[in-house]
């Protein structure tokens, strides 16, 4: 195996981290422990009922196994503390096994064969993870490599530490064969979760957090499986481990691309989930609940505790948004109490396997955190709500629900949340979609049965709902679009007509006929020749030589001189000025007649006229058609503008599709989709689920009202995403509390 890191590339610390060292030690520990009391306690089993055939063999192996059982588990127990010791310590590794078979007994060499085929068979499963935790651990015991016999969490040494355990115990060959066997089953599982802990807990940590292995799972072919089949033959069907199966498994499973940001998300939650038990006292259980005492609940009795709670009516959720409400995990975690106690479980506090109480406390911080946004009112919350015992079931049976974005709960999860954000069920569509939503979440309750195939069948088919819906809106949102769009071009046009006008213009001061038509007339006529042709195209630069042979003649007029011969009144341009105003024909004849009576006047020394009713009072000017009444006003105006400036680089981020969250004039939260980017102010357009415009800003107003706490930019681009990083914050600023 090797990494994408070079070897030497590897930083090796001066000493052990002791510390990181001790808790990996207790993790390892408290999984592989029980691990081989397990497995010897199933061969207890499976002796016990060989000897009810009349076997006199199983009857002796039988009372030996019990006899020496406890000094096994010690034995086992004390060579993982030992190794530890020595990692601290720093002792030198010791000399590896001799290689040579030949001097090895038989019984020997049957042991050494099953040593490697079990350390195999586990590493098939799980070589990626094994291959990162050993690269990790190597650095905190402050060693350059760990080879794989002296590495205490790998399968080798494992299994060779159950053979030194066994010792000179007296036992048929075949026996200890099915001993490996039997603790092969019980430590694929148990090693599952203590190199997901462990990595995580390192990453946390700081020990190599970019680390990716490059191994994979190997599946086993099936001429493989075919020449071990007669090696393990002999062994009973209740005794083949499930490390066997499981790549198979893999391999028939729909390939999933998981991502290395959700990767590394969930690794930093399972470390934080553990830092931030400790600094609530709660050993893994939920707020304002004492430790738990007794056995672990098995997985099994989680799952029927949870499927009865799932079917129970009674069985309600109030999201923690106003802080008076426990927090959902407690809720859950009081729920299952007591559906515990109708089924015959004792005790008001479940013990539940690491694995179980991390699934259960995640799933229910993610929906606190998912139903506490403002977004959703209470009857929003309260049928999202009702999905989360699903939700817990799925985390239990398949993690890879927080890893794999395309994962069939994940994504039901994200398509309920989008019908709903924002939705308070005002128009008759909106309505319609939350009553879609009902009978989603209906059938989800009644359906779901530990097949996670429902949620794909109910994603699709409220995707599809959905779609009738969008097309219209899609079309109400490119309205929106190009209204925008064609209102900007106006605009900007109208400033370079107006800046190009004044610079002609000059200080000059036009008598009232001459300032109306050119500030009006003239001025419309050149924005319009500007959005068609163009800046500098010929009629524009036409239209506006024009304007100077009007200021021209002004000039010759103000000085009380005839109009030049060489340069008369371009009276076609000045028609079609006015024409292109709305007046034509015979009005803008008179109109032309009202300009030159006015440079009559200034030429022959008479005052000029306050108005000259020959003038069209108004011009008829096309606008784009105005836009509806905003839910939110423009930020007005830039100066002095208060902002963050970490959260101005965030908002400049955004892209055409991305979301946002803006509070609306009631107080209310709704999702705001940027539907387009001016390439002219660079301002923003924000539309709503239904497509209409809402709000245009730039990226500084927006990071105002982000201050202001009317803008939520999220963390993430679906809402599950964006709740599991809101768990990472919420679990790390409750473990930086003193």
């Amino acid at each position: 195996m090797s990494l994408r890191s070079p070897a030497d590339s590897i930083p090796v610390s001066s000493a052990p981290n002791l510390a990181l060292l001790d808790v990996i030690q207790k993790h390892l520990v408290d999984r592989v422990g029980p691990a081989l009391d397990s497995a010897l306690a199933d061969l207890d089993d499976y002796l016990f009922d060989r000897t009810q055939n009349g076997e006199e063999q199983s009857m002796l192996a039988l009372r030996e196994m019990r006899r020496a059982r406890g000094e096994i588990v010690q034995k086992f127990r004390q060579a993982l503390l030992d190794r530890f010791r020595q990692l601290r310590e720093r002792q030198p590794i010791g000399p590896q096994p001799v290689s040579g078979l030949s001097l090895l007994s038989d019984q020997a060499l049957e042991q050494q064969l099953a040593i490697e085929q079990l350390a195999a068979s586990v590493l098939r499963t799980h070589a990626p993870a094994f291959e990162v935790v050993s690269k990790r651990l190597a650095v905190v015991a402050g060693r350059k490599e760990l080879p794989e016999r002296e590495n205490p969490l790998g399968p080798a040494f494992l299994a060779e530490a159950l053979g030194k355990a066994m010792g000179q115990l007296v036992m048929d060959d075949a026996l200890r064969i099915v001993v490996f066997k039997y603790f092969e089953r019980e430590l694929a599982p148990a090693l599952s979760e203590v190199y997901e802990r462990c990595n995580a807990l390192m990453v946390t940590a700081g020990v190599l957090p970019e680390l990716r292995a490059t191994a994979r799972v190997q599946p086993v072919s099936a001429g493989r499986m075919r020449q071990a089949a007669p090696a393990e033959s002999a062994v009973p069907p209740a005794m083949q481990p499930a490390a066997m199966a499981a790549p198979a498994a893999a391999e028939a499973a729909p390939a999933m691309q998981i991502s290395p940001a959700d990767q590394a998300l969930f690794a930093t939650l399972l470390g934080q989930l553990q830092v931030w038990r400790a600094a609530m006292g709660m050993a893994g259980h939920a707020p304002g609940s004492a430790a738990a005492a007794g056995p672990t609940l098995p997985t099994s009795d989680l799952m029927s505790i949870l499927s009865l709670m799932q079917h129970d009516a009674s069985t309600t959720f109030t999201p923690s948004a106003s802080g008076e409400q426990l927090s959902l995990a407690a809720q859950l975690r009081q729920q299952m109490a007591q559906s515990a106690r109708k089924l015959g479980v004792p005790g008001d506090n479940l013990n539940l396997d690491g694995l179980d109480s991390d699934a259960v406390d995640l799933v229910a911080l993610l929906f606190d955190v998912l139903l506490d946004g403002p977004q959703y009112d209470n009857r929003i919350r309260q049928k999202i709500g009702r999905m989360l015992v699903p939700y817990v079931k799925v985390a239990v049976k398949d993690r890879r629900m927080f890893l794999y974005k395309e994962h069939p709960a994940r994504r039901l999860l994200n398509t309920v949340a989008e019908a709903c954000e924002g939705n308070r069920g005002e128009a008759p569509q909106e309505r319609e979609l939350l009553n879609q939503v009902d009978r989603i979440i209906d059938r989800l309750v009644a359906e779901f049965n530990e097949d996670v195939a429902i949620f794909e069948t109910l994603e699709q088919e409220l995707r599809a709902y959905m779609a009738q819906h969008r097309k219209r809106f899609e079309l109400a949102e490119k309205r929106a679009a190009e209204a925008q769009r064609g209102r900007e071009r106006l605009e900007q046009a109208r400033a370079s007509v107006q800046a190009d006008l004044e610079w002609h213009r000059g200080n000059r001061d036009l008598p009232p006929v001459l300032d109306e038509f050119i500030s009006k007339h003239a001025a419309h006529h050149l924005v319009q020749m500007l959005l068609r042709d163009g800046k500098g195209s010929p009629r524009y630069d036409s239209a506006m030589r024009a304007v100077d042979d009007l200021l021209a003649a002004f000039d010759r007029a103000r000085e009380r001189k005839p109009l030049d011969p060489a340069r008369p009144l371009p009276e076609a341009e000045l028609l079609a000025m006015l024409a292109s105003a709305g007046c034509t024909g015979d009005a803008g004849e008179a109109a032309l007649d009202a300009l030159s009576d006015a440079l009559a006047r200034l030429a022959a020394g008479e005052p000029a006229l306050d108005s000259d009713p020959r003038m069209p009072s108004q011009v008829a000017v096309l606008e784009p058609p105005a836009p509806p009444e905003p839910i939110l006003e423009v930020v007005g105006g830039t100066a002095g503008m208060d902002y963050d400036a970490a959260m101005l680089e965030r908002i400049r981020k955004l892209q055409v599709g991305s979301w946002i969250q803006l509070q609306a004039g009631d107080g209310h939260f709704a999702p705001a989709k940027v539907s387009w980017i001016s390439p002219i102010s660079s301002r923003l357009l924000l539309v709503n689920r239904r497509g209409i415009r809402v709000l245009v800003a730039s990226v500084e107003e927006l990071a105002v009202m982000a201050k202001l706490g009317k803008v939520i930019v999220r963390e993430a681009a679906t809402a599950f995403e964006d709740a599991m990083h809101q768990v990472a914050d919420r679990l790390q600023s409750v473990a930086a509390k003193p």
